[in-house]
């Protein structure tokens, strides 16, 4: 009896072992490459970008013989990027080129630039926007038009080749509408001296002003300056330049006088800076609305 009770437990252990082992290898382990992607895939749909950023890096380093020619290996570099363009994240993407940009296919390698890109751009870096399109010089027949026209446009600008910009467009608008409103801004495109307008203001207090647009600002130095001239030669004469009065309105004067010069110029510098930043929000609108 009791061996046969013996038996019968040995027999019970041995049935639990064998299931908890078959439970345990129908379970998929969630570190499996599998489990990861699904898994970083339904948070970023969710809208958690943080988190689907860290599971999306775990996928590919998990991914067996680091093979990154698959499919979802390259489904989650696009993502990635995605999510680092919505973050506006410099060190994301940066990071994202060092490590992966190697084992990218073109259409990804792609969107990776074009984020890079945007970014640069937008920090009006001349220098790193130039040694970025040197950089990608050879990649750059393998890419698609639209990437190959938007560089060639942000380096004009950036360059401040506002006429070499102007003729680009005028042909790129024939092929693609969506630069025709570019094309048109830089057609208009006229730039004041800052040295005329202090010239102008040097003359008549204001003209300055007046020739970079600014017509309120015109009437309010004239009236304004005018007033402690007139006040300064009045007084003077009234009290034939003995008293303190016309020597403290023509000390205002010459004080709100040198402040004109300085405020005209400044005007015009002030003219074209806004004339360039409205270029550079249209370019912009064409790096959101390409990608």
């Amino acid at each position: 009896m009791r061996k046969f009770l013996l038996i019968i437990s040995f027999l019970a252990g041995s049935f639990f072992i064998y299931a908890q082992g078959t439970t345990q290898s129908t379970t998929p382990s969630p570190y499996e490459p599998d489990v990861l992607k699904a898994f970083a895939d339904s948070l970023y749909n969710d809208g958690f970008l943080t988190q689907a950023e860290g599971e999306y890096k775990r996928f590919l380093f998990a991914l067996p013989n680091q093979d990154f020619t698959g499919t979802a290996a390259q489904d989650s570099l696009l993502t990635l990027t995605n999510i680092y363009k919505k973050q506006s994240s410099v060190s994301g993407i940066t990071w994202l080129k060092d490590n992966f940009y190697s084992v990218a296919q073109i259409p990804v390698k792609e969107k990776i630039n074009f984020v890079q890109a945007e970014f640069i751009f937008k920090e009006c870096d001349t220098q790193n926007f130039n040694l970025f399109s040197t950089s990608i010089l050879s990649e750059r027949k393998d890419f698609s038009p639209k990437f190959k026209t938007l560089i060639d446009v942000s380096e004009l600008l950036l360059n401040n080749d506002i006429g070499g910009l102007g003729a680009f467009c005028k042909g790129a608008a024939a092929l693609n509408p969506d630069y025709e409103k570019l094309n048109e801004l830089c057609q208009s495109y006229k730039l004041k001296s800052p040295g005329l307008a202090l010239f102008f203001s040097t003359i008549i207090p204001g003209s300055g002003k007046w020739y970079t647009g600014s017509f309120g600002a015109f009437f309010s130095s004239f009236l304004t300056i005018g007033s402690f001239a007139a006040g300064t030669v009045i007084t003077g004469i009234q009290t034939e330049w003995k008293s303190w009065q016309p020597y403290v309105f023509g000390a205002c004067g010459a004080v709100l006088y040198i402040a004109e010069l300085y405020g005209a110029y400044q005007s015009a510098k002030r003219y074209n800076a806004a004339l360039y930043r409205v270029l550079c929000e249209e370019t912009e609108k064409l790096y959101e609305k390409e990608y």
